[in-house]
């Protein structure tokens, strides 16, 4: 009787020692457990945070943004170095003109003084009326309604019609520019020239040429 109860006890305690070994048995080498590798986990992490504060956007939205931003800088740096340009330039033809009266200024006009006329004078041609008007012309002196003298006549370009078409007047020795012939009145008897324009004009015509200090062609 004894060793009856004996034989029961020990096979309950048997079965109460696998049903506490059942969870470890599970994951015995034949059902491993499912851990996350470090890079997992900060994975997870990131699409979690990117899942809370709305910025996930597809890969050809962000490529196109960061294309789009690229393409802004660009614009920028271009429109940066398009002002600095025009400052350079700006600064250039200020230095220019500040040449003009410092360095390279006629030091052969007549010494003298001429009244300034344009119109209603009937001593004045216009320059169609002019016969040979590129050898007339030739090295004239120019006036400005200052009374200044703004330069001399360095060419006339002649029209198919045997017309002056435009008159370059060299500012100085080394700049020129292109004056159309009705600005321009000759008077044949002093081989001078009047013109409408200031110097200032004169400077702000299209068409200037720019000399280097050896190319020009004194006077």
């Amino acid at each position: 009787m004894k060793l009856r109860t004996l034989v029961l006890g020990s096979a309950a305690s048997f079965s109460l020692a696998l049903a506490f070994a059942a969870p470890s048995f599970a994951q015995s080498d034949m059902n491993p457990p499912q851990v996350s590798t470090p890079a997992e986990q900060q994975q997870t992490q990131q699409l979690n945070a990117q899942g809370t504060d709305g910025t996930i956007a597809p890969p050809a939205q962000a490529q196109s943004d960061a294309q789009q931003q690229q393409y802004q800088q660009q614009q920028q740096q271009y429109q940066n170095q398009q002002a600095q340009y025009q400052d350079q330039r700006a600064r250039y033809d200020h230095d220019l003109r500040r040449y003009d009266t410092a360095q390279y200024y006629f030091t052969d006009y007549p010494r003298r003084a001429y009244a300034y006329r344009y119109d209603n004078d009937p001593q004045l041609l216009k320059l169609y009326l002019i016969a040979e008007p590129s050898q007339q012309l030739a090295q004239a002196p120019v006036e400005g309604p200052d009374g200044q003298w703004v330069g001399k006549v360095r060419n006339v370009e002649i029209a198919p019609d045997g017309r002056p078409a435009r008159v370059e007047v060299a500012l100085n020795r080394r700049v020129s520019v292109w004056v159309q012939p009705g600005n321009l009145r000759f008077d044949p008897q002093d081989h001078i020239v009047f013109t409408s324009l200031t110097r200032a004009d004169l400077w702000q015509l299209p068409g200037a040429t720019y000399e280097s200090n050896t190319a020009y062609h004194p006077y």
